[in-house]
């Protein structure tokens, strides 16, 4: 289901962003209502993102570098899977740019296993 949830995987908790399908605006309200919930809550978690389908616009680029740089310290460790070519090279600016150290997986399960991995 699109948009944000918190899974438990191998009893861990990651905060999990579905993108796939969702237009900009509802991309971005989705972005800013879970940094938000983020921050009340502030609990530290793995966090999970597909970004299948998504264009890295500057709208979007600039909305989650605006939320990893408030939310950075609740995130333990972060994964996307989605992303080839291009995107790329904007999650290694988006790495630079938040301090952050996103790693780019082919699928959800992968990408799952890597966090959950101490």
């Amino acid at each position: 289901m699109a948009g944000h949830s918190i899974l438990t995987y191998k009893g861990k908790e990651i905060s999990y962003f579905d993108y796939r399908g969702m237009n900009m605006e509802n991309i971005i309200r989705t972005i800013e209502e879970a940094s938000v919930k983020a921050l009340q809550e502030n609990k530290r978690r793995l966090q999970l993102s597909n970004l299948t389908g998504v264009f890295a616009v500057p709208e979007f680029m600039s909305s989650v570098k605006e939320a990893g740089k408030k939310t950075k310290h609740l995130t333990i460790k972060s994964a996307v899977v989605g992303i080839t070519g291009a995107k790329k090279l904007l999650l290694n600016i988006y790495n630079a740019f938040t301090g952050t150290d996103m790693k780019a997986f082919d699928d959800e399960e992968s990408a799952k296993e890597w966090l959950v991995k101490d």
